[in-house]
């Protein structure tokens, strides 16, 4: 049986977590079916990063999206009732070109990953599944809270925008997926039942407690271009820090991962350290005594959470993070919801060693009992049965 898969970026390296979602749910697919995959881009893709996909699949395509037809996109966009993020992805030339391949190849099934790619086969007569990883519109809403004209008039627009496309477009699709129950429920009553839940999984063979020099006292992890993880880690800094450094002025802090916006930047000090790409990300969180991840803004299931308990690192996050993973609060990960609740539940860990080790023991149990990518490529393989 073939699968055609629609990618709005090329799923690899895995710096972020749309990429990382798709690459395991490819290579998962790869063991029992032919697995075609059609990538959009809008940067150069690195040939060996193609030769890396095509090792377990049977094809890749790879379409280069031009920057001047984005922009043009976008600004006709205005007078459009599609999301700007939808436009973005959707070249008209190329999606005739995709067209053209999956009438050649007769796939069973075609998976487009994001409402992203949706236009390209919405009208076809295939089989189709759509994986909406999140809520985009509820993403779009919380960015609302944080913005100042003209953004709060974009993101309002793009918000009621993400709001009707994501309801709209789900009747062109036979099959649907979402990360999260959270994520899940944000959907209208009338198609939100329909959608199956298939969260993230974790390779825990690869993120597995090691022997790691603690040479921070706390990290944070992510794509560090990306705006809720600028917001976080400008919490993180400017609220929770100073709190902390009046209990401790020693206490280190690591912001790990890609593309570090020049705000990130702007964070350094002699106690504030800021990485950029790391090569083995495992460092960043091996190499921390505890992981705090104050994500008030984000939508979906969180990765870095996943991963940092996965290696046994103790973690505390907010109950926003924490309703999408669904740990035990106390036993499994640490809740906090202001700046003093995370300094406290910090200082209470350091205070507590032996604490901090159990937490962490009992993370990587509640991760393999519940999020193994064995455990969820079964999910994933059940949308593709006919």
């Amino acid at each position: 049986m073939k699968i055609i898969v629609i990618a709005p970026r090329f799923p690899y390296p895995l710096e972020k977590g749309d990429k990382l979602r798709l690459y395991h749910q490819l290579k998962v697919l790869s063991k029992h079916f032919e697995v075609v995959l059609i990538s959009l881009s809008d940067i150069e893709v690195d040939q060996n990063d193609i030769k890396h996909l095509e090792a377990f699949l049977s094809k890749v395509f790879v379409f280069r999206l031009s920057k001047i037809w984005i922009y043009i996109r976008l600004f006709f966009g205005v007078f459009s009732d599609k999301p700007f993020q939808v436009l973005y992805f959707t070249d008209n030339s190329i999606k005739k070109k995709i067209q053209k391949i999956i009438s050649k190849e007769s796939p069973d099934f075609v998976f487009n990953q994001l409402i992203r790619t949706a236009e390209y086969t919405k009208t076809l007569d295939l089989t189709k599944v759509l994986d909406y990883m999140d809520s985009f519109s509820q993403g779009m809403k919380k960015r609302l809270g944080n913005s100042s004209f003209p953004f709060s008039f974009i993101y309002n627009m793009e918000y009621k925008r993400l709001l009707d496309y994501e309801t709209d477009i789900f009747e062109y699709f036979n099959r649907h997926m979402i990360i999260s129950e959270q994520d899940r429920k944000a959907f209208d009553a009338s198609i939100n039942n329909k959608i199956k839940v298939v969260p993230n999984g974790v390779d825990m063979s690869f993120f597995e407690p090691g022997e790691y020099n603690k040479k921070y006292t706390i990290s944070f992890v992510g794509n560090m271009g990306y705006r809720p993880n600028i917001i976080a880690s400008e919490y993180l800094v400017k609220e929770i820090y100073p709190i902390l450094k009046n209990y401790n002025p020693e206490i280190s802090i690591l912001l790990g991962g890609a593309r570090p916006h020049s705000r990130v930047k702007a964070l350094k000090n002699k106690n504030i350290f800021i990485s950029g790409w790391m090569e083995d990300i495992r460092d960043a969180y091996g190499e921390a005594q505890i992981f705090v991840a104050p994500l008030f803004t984000g939508i979906g299931q969180q990765n870095k959470i996943l991963e940092a308990m996965s290696m046994q690192i103790p973690v505390i996050t907010t109950t926003s993070v924490n309703n999408a993973i669904g740990a035990k609060n106390g036993d499994e990960i640490l809740i906090a919801d202001s700046a003093i609740e995370f300094a406290n539940q910090i200082k209470y860990l350091l205070e507590n060693p032996l604490i901090a080790g159990k937490l962490g023991k009992n993370a990587r149990k509640f991760i393999l009992e519940n999020y193994s990518w064995d455990f969820q490529g079964k999910k994933v393989l059940s949308l593709f049965h006919k």
